[in-house]
């Protein structure tokens, strides 16, 4: 969507605690409001999680360049294939319906390899992101800057020249300097205000231990991240 308001009344419209709901009612999933998740940075990150304000979110879609759902090209969905994923798209476009009045949506299950013929007019990609390391800074480097394959393939070529400088200067600091994560979270809060993604659920790795244990959080291939801080009781 290349119209700021569009792409914030489409947020604003998603009641997202019903989202999360009827994707993964039991769990053990938790609810996101940013990118950030389980790394140094996460807690007390500064990032306003985006409101659901149906009211707004309407005026926003009529004061836009569109005028409102009637002009709206076809929201396309790709990425949507297991269950829990059918049911959030599906989730989100009936808020669209209720709240926006737009009903031109159309979802494909294809995701990176996606060679339909509308191809170029994908405008929401269903995709995850994640980090191998523990740092903030690696964390957003490959999903918000405009560098990385994400930004590029999946946020239709996104660039903030503000969520750029934030993360390569923070690059540039010692893993325990404090700038390192405060620069990290700036871009963090610049990208929120483009409002380009809608944050769905932070993904819960499997622990194998008793609730009692803990320090075991794990990255995403599965290694326990500082197992020197791991306790019991």
């Amino acid at each position: 969507m290349d119209d700021p308001k569009v792409r914030q009344a489409l947020i604003m419209a998603i009641d997202r605690d019903g989202l999360f709901k009827a994707s993964y009612p039991d769990g053990p999933h938790k609810k996101a409001d940013q990118i950030l998740n389980s790394v140094p940075g996460a807690d007390n990150s500064g990032f306003e999680p985006y409101p659901y304000d149906p009211a707004a979110a309407k005026k926003l879609l009529a004061e836009s360049s569109y005028g409102g759902p009637d002009r709206l090209p076809k929201i396309m969905f790709v990425g949507i294939s297991a269950p829990a994923i059918q049911a959030a798209a599906q989730f989100i476009a009936e808020q669209w319906r209720q709240n926006l009045g737009i009903t031109a949506v159309d979802m494909k299950p294809q995701q990176d390899s996606y060679a339909g013929p509308d191809q170029n007019s994908v405008q929401i990609f269903r995709d995850d992101v994640g980090t191998r390391v523990p740092d903030a800074v690696s964390y957003l480097a490959g999903c918000i800057a405009s560098t990385s394959s994400n930004a590029q393939n999946k946020l239709g070529g996104y660039k903030n020249d503000k969520v750029d400088a934030a993360l390569a200067e923070a690059a540039t600091k010692a893993a325990d300097d404090p700038d390192r994560v405060k620069l990290a979270q700036d871009a963090q809060k610049a990208f929120r205000d483009d409002w380009a993604f809608i944050p769905w659920y932070s993904q819960a790795m499997s622990r194998w231990a008793t609730k009692d244990v803990k320090g075991m959080e794990k990255n995403l291939d599965w290694q326990v991240v500082a197992p020197w801080d791991v306790s019991v009781g």
